[in-house]
């Protein structure tokens, strides 16, 4: 029983306080906050008015830049109540931070600083109430909402007060019975448990007032603060999202720029093997040509040859003797044709052939006597031995065989022990055995 009494208490003491009223200053203060806040989303280039502190609109005013004052102007057309002497703060809040914004005179970015204006004017203090006038003009109570389709409409608050006194009254009767009950012989046992039985619902009609107040004072689903909750939630998605595109257009320019050197690598490398490609070429067709000068000097000298047999005088015919005995039949030795031919590369090729030596591009002679199949030999000159021995790599690798490259460090000349043998197909010489050599 104690624990009702304290409840019905507190809750009449709760019912006797004032209400707090807006005063002209704190409504004019709580302008100047939602216009710092309107200006400030309003526009994304305002950021120095998160540094202007300001408790009045002139104060704000004077502080404002030119772009900030422009749109001050759709700020100012909004129509303000004039009874706000007779809000509480509730109200207030309320107001600002949710039915002026939704004014068409404001821009759609601007509104979005509706949950900063509730935030900073929830945060301020407003004054008691002003001494009400003599005979104030009554006031009609407000209808009460239904709590659910089978309900009853909730009381006033002077309504809810008067069914709180009746209930303490009741209280006291009860309280009074009980203690008389407890002085006095019980006529039934089982009264006390009837009492304990009505202080419950007692308990649970007052639990269901108080209950239906505060559900009347909740706001309703997708209000306005709601909505702009999801969207501030949506634009952190959107910009995470975009954050994450960016970085892969990232990743993937990086990796364009790297198949595009890759690209310039292989051009350049097609580029290189096309000039080898011509050179090779021009050195065959260079080959193709002395050959044939040195077939066409074979033919000539054979044809001058045979002119000259021809031109001898006869010696007179001697008188007949016994036949001679048969005589073996000579061949003509084949002419000994020499050619120089420079180094060898990775097919087996001779890339280059003169017909006297050349300093510097010679490394090797090509003895043959029918400008087909010859063998050569590293040329014995002081001038090539030096630069064969200089790298050996380049210069002897491809057309020799030794024990050891290595050892021609140290080296002063090239001994060719057994020669090597190259063949004449399709324009140019080919290695088909490589020349033994050995250093010393």
């Amino acid at each position: 029983m104690r624990y009702f009494k304290t409840i019905l208490t507190v809750m009449a003491m709760a019912l006797a306080l004032p209400a707090m009223a807006v005063t002209d200053k704190e409504m004019d203060e709580a302008r100047a906050i939602a216009a710092k806040a309107y200006l400030r989303y309003a526009n994304d280039g305002s950021g120095y008015l998160d540094d202007v502190k300001a408790k009045s609109m002139s104060e704000l005013t004077g502080k404002l830049k030119d772009k900030e004052k422009e749109n001050l102007k759709a700020f100012n057309r909004v129509k303000v109540p004039a009874d706000y002497a007779s809000w509480d703060k509730a109200k207030l809040v309320e107001y600002w931070g949710t039915t002026f914004f939704t004014s068409p005179e404001l821009s759609e970015k601007g509104k979005a600083a509706r949950l900063r204006v509730r935030k900073q004017i929830n945060a301020m203090s407003v004054s008691a109430p002003a001494p009400e006038a003599a005979d104030p003009a009554p006031v009609a109570a407000p209808e009460a909402q239904p709590v659910a389709a089978d309900t009853a409409a909730l009381p006033s608050a002077d309504g809810v007060a008067a069914e709180e006194e009746d209930i303490l009254a009741d209280q006291k009767a009860i309280m009074k019975d009980a203690d008389e009950s407890a002085a006095t012989p019980r006529e039934e046992s089982h009264t006390w448990v009837y009492v304990l039985v009505l202080a419950i619902l007692i308990g649970v009609v007052i639990w269901l007032v108080v209950f239906a107040a505060k559900l009347m004072k909740k706001q309703p689903e997708g209000t306005p603060e709601s909505m702009a909750a999801d969207n501030e939630e949506l634009r952190d998605k959107a910009r995470k999202a975009i954050s994450r595109k960016n970085e892969e257009l990232e990743a993937m320019r990086v990796r364009m720029e790297e198949a595009e050197r890759n690209e310039a690598e292989l051009s350049r490398k097609a580029e290189a093997l096309k000039a080898e490609n011509r050179q090779l070429l021009e050195q065959s067709e260079s080959l193709r040509l002395e050959n044939a000068r040195l077939k066409g000097e074979a033919r000539a000298a054979q044809a001058s040859q045979a002119a000259r047999a021809a031109a001898q005088p006869r010696t007179p015919q001697p008188q007949p003797s016994p036949a001679p005995a048969p005589q073996p039949h000579r061949e003509t030795a084949p002419i000994l044709k020499v050619l120089y031919l420079g180094r060898v590369n990775s097919r087996g090729i001779f890339v280059r052939a003169d017909r006297r030596v050349s300093p510097g591009n010679t490394v090797y002679r090509l003895d043959t006597n029918d400008g087909l199949v010859g063998t050569f030999r590293v040329v014995d000159v002081p001038e090539v031995v030096d630069t064969a021995l200089a790298n050996p790599e380049q210069y002897l690798r491809g057309g020799c065989d030794a024990e050891d490259f290595t050892e021609a460090a140290g080296a002063e000349n090239i001994i060719t022990e057994n020669a090597g043998t190259a063949i004449f197909e399709n324009g140019y010489w080919k290695v088909l055995r490589k020349s033994d050599i050995r250093f010393e």
